[in-house]
């Protein structure tokens, strides 16, 4: 080297001196590479998320996220908390798991032993239904846990919005010692003695099978900035819990962005990993987005509503005349909307399934074949702009092997249904939903013949 540059300085002394500089170069990053990395003392913002389930026959499917969750590298920010009851008469080869009485337990993720501890909680008398429980849960899990933003997760099995009075179909977490289901008010009820609405959650997911409607969204609002849900018979394992926790690790800290790419990282790599036998989907709704539809949606049921009233007062023939069609198109064009219970119907052949009788059926495809087959401008108008507001508040959706465009599910049912299910007593039209769209005026007269069955 030396001989080089003094072979170079002789000859050239300006490249010299560009050779000195290089050394000099040298030198310094030689001495920057030997200090230490820089620290990130940027707070992070912490998450606790809330698991809380009920087995019901799902115990295999649900119990080995005691062994995966701590498989996950968890930092100190983020808080796995939960309560499962077990189903009766199940023996788990876990230690310290269900002991077949099917008893409550409660978890939590200890970060210092990088395992789950669980714990003896309640009885197999727990009633998993009950608003009280729900909120102590949630207000337990926010003392032992406390966080910037809570995730609320609720894992069992889930069958749409049903009426009070139709106890074997009513919502979601199906408790076998009481043949019960956990509703939407009781939901909304807990959420109210835990003063959910002062801190929303950040996210609200449903490990339950067709629970993208449009009834437990909207009635959701003041409580969760975004629902995750399916409209389908979905998979419920533990790995939606395991693919979330990673979301929120690797994502959790993308500002505003945080909880929908955390979604989208857990709902990608879930479906990965499945074998899926039927159609399916998984959407992620921004809820406050749907106060928007559902003004867009209460002038399409005002329109219907006057056509209806005019098939009374005309008749067929009158309809016929004026309008070029009747209710009874109507009608057909509500039966042959996208029925949410179909692609499982369809794989498994199951036609006595007690899935028949979840009435979810989607609200764009509802609302195009009505203003296709009445061809009436206001409908036509309206269908539009249903569409375009139901994919605004979608963030985020993965479909499996489905051909056709999937929204959000609502409830369709016919007249005769309607009084049959007791859907007034069950104070369907106090659901934020109707009172917001009145969407209860179309159930009340409609005639169809729908796909589902009552039972």
């Amino acid at each position: 080297m030396c001989k080089i540059i003094f072979y170079t300085m002789r000859g050239n002394l300006k490249f010299f001196a560009i050779a000195l500089l290089l050394c000099a170069f040298a030198s310094c990053s030689k001495e920057t590479d030997m200090s230490p990395e820089p620290v990130d003392d940027t707070p992070k913002k912490s998450y606790t998320i809330l698991y809380y389930g009920c087995c019901s026959g799902l115990d295999r499917a649900i119990e080995p996220l005691f062994e995966e969750v701590p498989q996950l590298d968890i930092p100190e920010h983020i808080n796995v908390v939960g309560q499962i009851k077990w189903s009766e008469g199940y023996k788990s080869d876990y230690a310290g798991l269900a002991d077949g009485s099917g008893d409550v337990q409660r978890f939590i993720y200890n970060h210092e032993e990088e395992r789950v501890i669980v714990a003896d909680f309640a009885a197999a008398d727990y009633k998993v239904d009950a608003p009280d429980n729900l909120a102590t849960f949630i207000k337990w899990a926010r003392e032992t846990a406390p966080a910037d933003e809570y995730i609320m997760v609720f894992c069992g099995h889930g069958n749409a919005y049903n009426p009070a009075f139709d106890d074997i179909t009513r919502g979601i977490l199906r408790d076998d010692m009481y043949t019960s289901y956990l509703g939407i008010g009781e939901i909304c009820e807990a959420f109210d003695i835990a003063n959910v609405a002062e801190n929303k959650f950040a996210l609200t997911m449903m490990v339950c099978c067709v629970m993208n409607t449009l009834e437990y969204s909207t009635e959701l609002i003041p409580y969760t900035n975004y629902y995750l849900a399916s409209g389908h018979v979905t998979v419920a394992t533990s790995k939606e819990l395991y693919f979330l926790i990673d979301g929120i690790i690797k994502h959790g800290q993308d500002g505003e962005d945080a909880i929908v790419n955390a979604v989208k990282c857990a709902v990608d790599a879930d479906y990965a990993s499945m074998d899926n036998e039927h159609k399916q989907d998984t959407t992620l709704t921004k809820t406050v987005r749907i106060k928007k539809l559902n003004e867009k949606i209460k002038h399409f049921v005002n329109r219907l509503s006057v056509l209806y009233g005019e098939q009374v007062i005309l008749g067929d023939s009158g309809m016929e005349a004026k309008y070029g069609y009747t209710s009874k198109d109507m009608d057909e064009a509500l039966a042959n909307s996208y029925y949410y219970l179909q692609p499982y119907l369809d794989a498994s052949g199951d036609v006595s399934s007690w899935y028949q009788s979840s009435y979810n059926y989607d609200i764009v495809d509802v609302a195009k074949r009505l203003a296709e087959v009445t061809n009436d401008e206001a409908l036509i108008l309206y269908a539009k702009e249903i569409e375009e507001t139901a994919a605004e508040s979608i963030l985020y959706q993965y479909r499996y092997n489905v051909d056709v465009p999937l929204y959000h599910a609502v409830t369709l049912v016919n007249k005769e249904e309607w009084e049959e299910l007791r859907f007034e007593d069950a104070n369907y039209c106090d659901l934020a939903f109707d009172q917001a769209t009145g969407w209860s005026n179309l159930l009340k007269v409609n005639k169809a013949n729908f796909k589902h069955e009552v039972k």
